[in-house]
């Protein structure tokens, strides 16, 4: 009976380390792939760099579940608040300037429950 017990709880752990934990939006990783669209977003660029829309194209990556949209959303639009110099337009259009499907708009003003 224990070797039994033994056996179960070994190929239980065998599991759990096969399974890929759930990766959760961080902040911070959200942050880093959009900073290279700062000259955009400001102005200061006429068109969005490759590094930027490859961040873009992360961030789509990154959220593919409906929680992980929600919580790249809520890091996206409290990083664009503490830039006052985001240009509105630039920010809403710029996953279509990089030709990337973003399923939330880039913006302070979106309600990220919705």
């Amino acid at each position: 009976m224990m070797k039994v017990f033994v056996c179960v709880m070994a190929v239980l752990a065998m599991v759990q380390l096969m399974v890929e934990p759930s990766q959760a939006i961080d902040c911070a990783d959200v942050d880093r792939s959009l900073v290279p669209c700062m000259p955009y977003l400001t102005g200061g660029a006429a068109q969005p760099a490759a590094g930027c829309c490859a961040g873009v194209k992360q961030l789509t990556a990154m959220a593919t579940t409906t929680p992980d949209k929600r919580a790249a959303c809520n890091c996206v639009k409290e990083a664009a608040s503490h830039y006052q110099n985001i240009k509105d337009d630039a920010a809403t259009g710029l996953p279509t300037k990089c030709g990337i499907p973003l399923s939330f708009p880039i913006s302070k003003n979106i309600d990220c429950n919705s």
